[in-house]
C-alpha cells in the first residue's frame, strides 16, 4: 500500500470528474488540511549550512560516505 499527494481543484470540472472516477475505483481520499512549505531555510541559511558542511568535511569531521549510506539505508 501506498500514500501519495496531489492537488485536485475541486470546483473545476476535470477535478469533478477526477474524483468521481477515484471514488469508481474504491480509493480512499483524505484531504490534506495543512501542506508544509517546500523548505523551511532561506537561500542564505542553506548557503550558510553549506559553507560549514563543506568545511566540516574538509577538516576530516562529518560521516563517511558508507556510514551514511547505511544510516539513509536504515530509514528505508
Amino acid at each position: 500500500m501506498a500514500s501519495y499527494a496531489m492537488t485536485i481543484d475541486e470546483r473545476s470540472t476535470q477535478g469533478k470528474a477526477l474524483l468521481t472516477y477515484l471514488g469508481t475505483l474504491d480509493i480512499k481520499l483524505q484531504p490534506l488540511t495543512h501542506v508544509p512549505a517546500p523548505c523551511q531555510y532561506t537561500k542564505a541559511e542553506m548557503r550558510a549550512i553549506l559553507a560549514e558542511s563543506t568545511a566540516e568535511a574538509r577538516s576530516g569531521q562529518g560521516t563517511s560516505h558508507e556510514d551514511f549510506k547505511r544510516e539513509m539505508a536504515s530509514w528505508l
